[in-house]
């Protein structure tokens, strides 16, 4: 696989990227640390930037639609939009207990300043169970908010779709993927860019600034926008059997800050 990033054309770039970074994508938040595999300069996954280092860039490698689970999560939203519109529009509409705590977060959150808005969804979704998903697909909001359950991804993944439901625009958000050197494990994180910097929405460490993620390595990212490769130089070799210690990371999940806002959860 390392042979996929010899290239230095954009062109092959784009043409390669989705094979490749599917195999991230079935590994995040669901196995123990991949083989790491040497890229074509001899260099390995720590190459990969810091989190700490991010920043907002301009140009996607390729559009969003061109990354298998953006693909898959895109067209099952179609659907599973009707019924959460449903809901949105008459609390009668709504057929699950969680449907009807979304729509109460949708209900105060509309009222809000942006920046109480982002503290509300942050802190709203990292109530929700942590779930370990054998599947590893990326859940729909409509999915999340009727479970009330998600792993990393799916709930970055809400907090990002709430957020545009909100009128948030795609150019300042983006779903990070990357390596979690505290969890020793792959992890899903939303930055959000504001008036006063960038801010991170994590569902174990909380509200945080890039800068105190220097044990993190963002992989790539994306958003409605496009998909961006932080680290062409890694290519993951992952293996089916090294599934996380679901238990472990589930209490960790459940440990974060939960506060209570205006009452929304309770």
């Amino acid at each position: 696989m390392t042979d996929r990033f010899e290239t230095k054309s954009r062109a092959c770039r784009a043409l390669t990227f989705t094979a490749v970074f599917v195999a991230v994508a079935l590994s995040a938040c669901t196995g123990g640390a991949p083989r790491l595999a040497k890229g074509e300069n001899g260099t390995v996954f720590e190459t990969a930037p810091r989190m700490s280092q991010f920043q907002f860039a301009d140009a996607p490698l390729a559009a969003p639609t061109a990354f298998g689970p953006w693909a898959a999560l895109a067209a099952q939203s179609e659907p599973d939009a009707t019924p959460l519109e449903a809901c949105l529009n008459d609390k009668e509409q709504c057929a699950s207990p969680g449907l009807l705590r979304f729509r109460k977060l949708m209900e105060l959150a509309e009222a809000l300043p942006k920046h109480e808005q982002l503290n509300l969804v942050h802190h709203y979704f990292n109530t929700i169970t942590w779930t370990n998903d054998a599947r590893d697909t990326w859940s729909t909001l409509y999915h999340t908010a009727v479970t009330n359950s998600g792993d990393c991804e799916d709930i970055a993944l809400a907090k990002y779709q709430t957020l545009r439901k909100l009128g948030w625009a795609a150019e300042d958000m983006r779903v990070l993927i990357g390596w979690d050197g505290q969890e020793n494990d792959w992890h899903a994180w939303l930055a959000v860019r504001e008036a006063d910097g960038i801010v991170v929405l994590d569902s174990i460490m909380g509200l945080q600034r890039p800068a105190s993620y220097r044990h993190a390595r963002i992989v790539y990212s994306i958003s409605d926008q496009g998909v961006w490769d932080h680290a062409p130089d890694y290519v993951p070799a992952v293996r089916a059997q090294d599934w996380r210690m679901v238990p472990e990371r589930a209490a960790r999940h459940a440990a974060n800050n939960r506060q209570d806002h205006k009452g929304v959860l309770k």
